[in-house]
């Protein structure tokens, strides 16, 4: 699949490549340009293949780019669920821009750390949201207002199409951060290499959710937003937090109760 931007609306249209007509090096270009296939897209579309063909190379969910203490340290405690779900979102963000190799580390941890605002500040709409994605998940919801500004919805993964609360909030989030992910490469680079690494991910990130929310955690993250996570940051950390339970920190610091912890 590819997903592109219509200047008109404001979701990302999902486009599958193999519709598109196979065409030779001497052909017409596709585009309209008017030019051979060879002198125009041909090109850029090898090298999309090869990027595509890096990231089907499956990558664990680390905080390798967007580490645990980093989170704590801006988002203060407790970490529950939902901020469970958030570090996830931007260590996949931050396996995109490392996979493309086109800006720096440094700017790689910037951007990071904008998406880091973009979504705490996403995240504190919904809190006084008439939808209640976070508090009612599984209510039916109508996508009306999403599929008027440009969303596909046959073109999800199936279990998105659902129209619940929690699709809701899993597809305009993506888009949101997707959207804001673009405005932030693009002001670094070339516009339309902006455009394909926030497309990226827009659907590797809808397929996580299916493929990860979905089937091995029953979309706990958002189901159990409130739930204390800080024994899941710890685990997803490469250095181990200080347990309460060893006495290594109190319960107090970090707004937890014995019950909180999961081992």
């Amino acid at each position: 699949m590819e997903f592109k931007r219509k200047k008109q609306d404001e979701f990302l249209v999902i486009e599958s490549s193999s519709n598109r007509k196979k065409i030779g090096r001497n052909d017409l270009c596709y585009c309209g340009s008017g030019k051979k296939y060879k002198n125009c897209c041909m090109r850029k579309d090898d090298e999309i293949e090869i990027l595509r063909n890096r990231f089907e190379q499956i990558e664990e969910i680390t905080d390798k780019y967007f580490s645990v203490n980093e989170y704590i340290e801006h988002s203060g405690y407790p970490v529950n669920n939902i901020d469970y779900f958030l570090i996830e979102v931007l260590n996949i963000m931050g396996s995109l821009l490392y996979k493309f190799d086109i800006i720096n580390s440094k700017q790689q941890k910037e951007i990071l750390f904008v998406m880091f605002n973009k979504a705490k500040e996403f995240m504190k709409t919904c809190e006084t949201c008439e939808n209640e994605c976070i508090k009612n998940p599984m209510k039916e919801i109508s996508f009306k207002w999403m599929i008027e500004r440009g969303l596909e919805l046959n073109n999800l993964p199936k279990r998105l199409q659902k129209q619940t609360a929690l699709n809701f909030f899993y597809i305009e989030f993506t888009n949101y951060m997707a959207n804001a992910m673009f405005t932030e490469l693009k002001n670094i680079i070339d516009e339309e290499m902006a455009e394909l690494i926030s497309s990226y991910f827009y659907g590797s990130f809808l397929d996580y959710i299916n493929e990860n929310c979905y089937e091995e955690c029953n979309n706990e993250c958002i189901c159990e937003n409130n739930r204390n996570a800080y024994c899941k940051f710890c685990m997803l950390g490469e250095k181990r937090l200080p347990c309460p339970k060893k006495e290594e920190i109190e319960y107090e610091a970090i707004k937890a109760t014995p019950d909180d912890m999961e081992h």
